[in-house]
């Protein structure tokens, strides 16, 4: 046998990951960090706790409509190989 198991496999490509392609990730992380301060609050109901509410909850709403931009946007570096702006 020649070559071995890396002559037999496909051309791969060592591309890193693009900022378009890793926003969804981040900003999913940071999705369940507020949904998790959201879910505390609403059960734990500390005094005073429905203004810290409103407002996680009002960054939650932000966050779900900025993670639908980003997948429909996560292939916005692809069109553009890097130096050809």
């Amino acid at each position: 046998m020649s070559g071995g198991p890396a002559a037999s496999s496909p051309a791969r490509r060592d591309v890193e990951p693009s900022w378009a392609a890793l926003r969804p990730v981040l900003i999913g992380f940071l999705i369940a960090a507020d949904a998790f301060t959201v879910t505390a609050l609403a059960i734990a109901r500390p005094a005073e706790w429905l203004p810290p509410f409103i407002a996680f909850a009002i960054a939650l709403i932000g966050l779900i409509g900025l993670e639908a931009w980003a997948l429909a946007h996560r292939h916005d570096d692809d069109r553009h190989p890097p130096g050809s702006r």
